[in-house]
């Protein structure tokens, strides 16, 4: 027993972790500076249309919706603290996620574990929630856990009563990021990556009149594939030749260009 918490408290065991990506992630931002003229922060599906982006221009550290906006606002002051110069930060999230308040699932193995170190950073109501909700410590620090919270929320469950509201701490640190970003003189938007089809009703029930004009112009931003060409509901089949297709509308999604 001895020798399997040793082992669970060395970065070997994350080869044994579906998370090790997430906390890879953690860990770039928190050892390396990136000047790239834009970043990219946000999801899986932003990371399956342009995770090979990693130059000059475009630096995609998109990895898991799991640690929704709160997550994203730590990356973005590890970056900062590492005095990143870019000019645009892009967060790519999928609209699901913004109706979720780190209650899903996997909010502990995503979020809780990996970004612990970070998470004093939070607010205080946010940190007496998980103080409240989570595990206070992680004996293996390096395994997946089977941690269930309770009532957790699923973004693919569809049978909540319209609208859907955007839940507050979303809202709060997406607020908390443009402030942060215009301070620094960053030009800052939300948008979503492109989705199937089959998001349209959900989100069109989405309670969309909150959040000023950065929702307002993320709403705008989503465009539409046929269900067919999606595997689980929200990510492509085939993102690469979704990319050799369409690639003016991934730029659009981002407003680079070559």
């Amino acid at each position: 027993m001895g020798l399997v918490i040793v082992f669970f408290n060395t970065k070997y065991a994350l080869y044994l972790n579906e998370s090790k990506e997430v906390y890879d992630l953690v860990e770039e931002t928190e050892k390396n500076n990136v000047d790239s003229f834009t970043i990219l922060l946000g999801d899986s599906v932003c990371r399956q249309f342009f995770g090979n982006l990693k130059d000059d221009d475009v630096y995609c550290l998109c990895e898991n919706q799991s640690y929704e906006i709160p997550g994203n606002y730590l990356l973005l002051l590890n970056l900062l603290k590492r005095k990143s110069k870019f000019q645009n930060l892009v967060l790519v999230i999928n609209p699901r996620t913004l109706i979720s308040s780190l209650n899903q699932p996997y909010t502990y193995n995503y979020f809780i574990k990996p970004f612990r170190p970070l998470l004093k950073n939070l607010d205080r109501e946010e940190k007496k929630y998980i103080e409240h909700i989570f595990p206070d410590r992680d004996l293996l620090k390096y395994k997946f856990s089977n941690f269930e919270l309770q009532n957790a929320f699923d973004i693919l469950n569809d049978t909540l009563a319209a609208p859907y509201n955007i839940s507050k701490v979303n809202l709060k640190y997406l607020a908390k990021m443009d402030s942060i970003c215009r301070r620094n003189n960053i030009d800052f938007k939300i948008v979503s990556p492109p989705l199937p089809v089959s998001n349209k009703d959900y989100v069109e029930k989405m309670e969309v009149n909150r959040g000023g004009e950065l929702l307002s112009e993320y709403f705008s931003s989503i465009t539409y594939y046929p269900n067919g060409f999606s595997k689980d509901g929200l990510h492509h089949k085939d993102p690469e030749l979704y990319s050799k297709n369409r690639p003016e509308q991934l730029k659009e999604v981002l407003n680079t260009s070559e």
